[in-house]
């Protein structure tokens, strides 16, 4: 393996692992809003 796939498959896995974590943490944070009563309008919907 050279130098140029070694970065390549080093790039695709950290915005692959950063997109995974991203999307986790907005669903954490909605639940969270959610459970400490801070959205309203998930409340009414309920």
């Amino acid at each position: 393996m050279n130098t140029a796939s070694i970065a390549v498959i080093t790039v695709v896995t950290t915005l692959s692992l950063y997109l995974i974590f991203l999307v986790l943490g907005v669903g954490g944070i909605a639940n969270n809003r959610a459970a400490q009563g801070l959205d309203q309008n998930k409340k009414r919907d309920e």
